[in-house]
């Protein structure tokens, strides 16, 4: 079906480039398609040009659709063409023929002998390299071996007692340090037990946003005071700063990134709005409301009091600390269902399922666009957008079949870093951002390094047999990672299915109705994963194929009811700057990927590229203190009647909420 849409988009699917030097002759568009004509062939295709002036079906401006193509079009020559071009202007502008073959001659010449020039000056730059570390070893080598006669001629003995002092001191207290770490993380530093609702947090510290005490991380989750019997609806967690909205709607915020106080973070920033989702970016808040408004503020509490913005009311006007994003004049009569974001660029979806996309901050801007908001205009070459301005990603939202621009039905968004990720109604994913680990499913080189048009992410043929249909059903994402939940069908009852539902009900076929069986299910990554965040057993720096997470696809339990082994799924994901947290249908928790800040909750610094379980939690009057590393112990997330606990990836660190079902 897929393959239908791409051969009708407006009369042509070309997938690559060809310049021809004839004006009379076709531009052809780098996977794209959409192909422009030249007006001397406008008499050869004339019952093509009638059928393109067909009134759309779905859309009154066409040509806002044909600009938006034709800045994807001037994006991927200037990216294709740009050395090439400015090569030929130089040449053309050295005057006649001979004098251009003659300079470009030389040039070549010149570039020849820099080149031999450069590759003799890096040789010498490794033997001298090299020499400097053999000189260096060999003296280590003889200090340490005459350390006794160096310290005896050269070194007096206060001076040897002051240095073996000044060491002893401070290794001293580096182990203190590290002793009262131990001894903080082991003991209980809160009365209340895992069966009173509240906020558990581990990771990063450097911002208060696990304690007030002076350590730099905390390896495992420890409970927060001030959000002691918090019932939570959303959480977030950057690398300044918290925000959460709780069970009556209303945001709170703690860190350094709001305010030193820790008395500021007991009091609601944003009250009565019926919050339902936050997030932060560019040192902003973003919150969605069940009414589908974004409002936003920023991060800084001393920011905020500046705020002076009036909001009219039923009962006159008022003041307020916030502001409300507004929607292109097309999509204002839909609501906002949901919001993700990146370092600099938010995601919204609304109810018909349509996206947009607008930069982030609050009275600033951002330096550079990376194609995260998938518009050509928005490239790497162009002038970025100005923040909190709301676009229509119409290259996304619209599509072309038979002269007709029809709408495309996303139902599901995921942000990274500097990437979007989008899942239409038919199971494909579509991508735009930057590529330079290959989170956008292309082939990394220089000239996919950033895409900022919609593409759609290709799978390998070896995750599937030959007779099965793959569809893609989740969709998550964070810093330059993507994950994507996959299950298939057989393509022949597929087929059969689909046919007997339009003779039956004269209805158009609906891929939702299909089941998505456990056993059908696999789990892929693709991305950046020198930090293990890909889950694939080992480190690599990028790759754009989608890879199967095999720990995830292989976990099983014995089901006593059908007394068999039965593969266990996945409920959720959750995705920080570096690694990932998983809560599988059986409530076991699995963790992956960086840990510097001890943000996978094991008691550990050290990464892992493999998903594995962490501890359970530190329990008052409990004998579990010393059981961090055993598997006996893992982490189980408990249901307490209508309210349950569900676990919450940050940039730098790892929560625990409390939930109503």
């Amino acid at each position: 079906m897929h393959n239908r849409v791409a051969k009708s988009l407006l009369g042509s699917s070309v997938r690559s480039l060809r310049l021809s030097s004839s004006l009379g002759k076709y531009r052809y568009i780098h996977y794209s398609n959409v192909s422009y004509h030249n007006n001397n062939d406008a008499k050869n295709n004339s019952k093509n040009n009638d059928a393109a002036k067909t009134p759309p079906s779905d859309i009154d401006d066409t040509d806002t659709l044909s600009h938006i193509y034709k800045k994807k079009y001037e994006f991927i020559q200037k990216q294709n063409l740009e050395n090439s071009y400015n090569m030929l202007n130089s040449i053309s502008t050295n005057g006649s023929n001979e004098n251009s073959n003659q300079n470009n001659y030389k040039n070549y010449n010149n570039e020849d002998i820099e080149d031999k020039t450069m590759q003799l000056t890096q040789k010498y730059k490794l033997l001298i390299g090299g020499l400097v570390a053999l000189i260096t070893t060999i003296g280590g080598l003889q200090i340490y071996q005459n350390w006794s006669f160096i310290k005896s001629n050269y070194i007096g003995d206060n001076e040897l007692e002051s240095f073996d002092e000044m060491y002893e001191r401070i290794k001293d207290k580096k182990q203190k340090k590290q002793l009262n770490l131990e001894n903080f993380t082991k003991n209980i530093t809160n009365p209340n037990d895992s069966s009173i609702p509240g906020v558990y947090i581990c990771g990063n510290n450097q911002s208060n946003l696990v304690t007030d005490e002076k350590f730099e991380f905390i390896p495992v989750l420890k409970r927060l005071d001030i959000f002691d019997n918090f019932i939570v609806r959303d959480i977030v967690m950057s690398e300044n700063s918290g925000a959460l909205i709780d069970e009556n709607g209303d945001l709170y915020q703690w860190g350094f990134g709001f305010s030193k106080n820790i008395e500021n973070s007991k009091k609601s920033t944003l009250k009565g709005k019926n919050l339902k989702k936050v997030q932060i970016s560019n040192k902003t808040i973003y919150t969605l409301t069940e009414n589908g408004e974004v409002l936003y503020l920023p991060e800084s509490l001393e920011m905020q009091n500046q705020i002076d913005n009036i909001e009219k009311g039923w009962l006159g006007n008022y003041k307020v600390n916030y502001f409300k994003l507004s929607m292109p004049i097309n999509e204002r009569t839909s609501k906002i269902i949901d919001i993700a974001a990146g370092i600099e660029h938010l995601v919204l979806l609304n109810k018909k399922g349509s996206v947009l996309t607008c930069a982030t901050g609050f009275n600033t801007k951002i330096e550079k666009s990376f194609g995260q908001f998938g518009l050509p205009e928005f490239s790497q070459f162009d002038k970025p957008p100005i923040i909190n301005q709301v676009h229509d990603v119409i290259l996304l939202n619209k599509y072309m079949k038979n002269g007709n621009v029809l709408n495309r039905e996303i139902k599901q968004i995921a942000a990274g870093d500097n990437f979007t990720l989008c899942l239409d109604q038919t199971g494909c994913i579509w991508a735009f951002g930057k590529n330079t680990h290959g989170a956008i499913g292309s082939v990394i080189n220089y000239d996919t390094e950033i895409i900022p048009y919609p593409t759609q992410v290709k799978l390998s043929s070896t995750h599937f047999k030959r007779n099965e249909f793959p569809r893609c059903i989740d969709i998550s994402a964070g810093g330059d990672t993507a994950f994507a939940t996959f299950t298939s069908d057989n393509m022949y009852e597929l087929f059969e299915k689909s046919f007997r539902e339009k003779n039956n009900n004269n209805s158009s076929f609906d891929f939702e109705s299909l089941p998505a069986a456990e056993e059908n299910k696999i789990y892929l990554s693709w991305g950046h994963g020198l930090k293990g965040e890909l889950g694939l057993g080992y480190f690599i720096h990028g790759t754009n194929e989608p890879k199967k997470i095999k720990i995830l696809n292989e976990i099983k339990e014995f089901n006593e009811l059908n007394n068999k082994l039965e593969k266990i799924g996945i409920k959720s994901w959750s995705i920080g700057k570096n690694h990932v947290v998983v809560t599988l249908n059986n409530d076991d928790v699995y963790v992956w990927g960086d840990n510097e800040y001890g943000q996978l909750a094991n008691g550990k610094r050290i990464r892992s590229a493999i998903p594995s379980n962490i501890p359970s939690l530190l329990e008052p009057n409990s004998d579990n203190k010393m059981k961090l590393a055993k598997y006996n112990n893992r982490l189980q997330l408990k249901h307490f009647g209508k309210v349950h606990q569900e676990i919450v990836a940050g940039e730098f660190n790892t929560a625990i909420i409390y939930k109503k079902d």
